[in-house]
């Protein structure tokens, strides 16, 4: 159902120029593939935001996701890594990065904030 968020993981077989794929692979931060994780990621806050629970396989590809982004994120800043998100500044990394952190927040909270609540690049 929303593919965008499975198509992230490895393992997936169009996993290949995804969002996450091009962040540890090359370093770059893709933003067209990103927005399309965000959107899937805001679908499924709108489309389970009344239920009282998330599936376990989604929860689990969320937070798998969440997870490894939040590693390659610290990464980027850890001068003893060799890991760089290359084509985003500092800003806009940290702007990008608030937007997927409240998209993930809003699939369990069934709230993701209006897109205007970031700014960004």
């Amino acid at each position: 159902m929303f593919e965008n968020i499975s198509r992230n993981l490895p393992g997936n077989a169009n996993w290949k120029g995804s969002f996450y794929e091009q962040l540890t692979e090359c370093g770059i931060w893709d933003k067209h593939a990103f927005w399309m994780l965000h959107k899937d990621l805001v679908l499924a806050a709108d489309k389970l935001k009344n239920l009282s629970s998330v599936d376990k396989e989604l929860a689990s590809a969320i937070v798998r996701l969440q997870s490894n982004v939040d590693r390659l994120f610290a990464a980027h800043f850890n001068k003893n890594d060799v890991f760089k998100i290359v084509n985003l500044s500092t800003d806009d990394m940290y702007a990008l990065k608030e937007r997927f952190d409240m998209a993930v927040i809003g699939v369990f909270s069934g709230a993701v904030p209006p897109e205007d609540a970031v700014e960004l690049p």
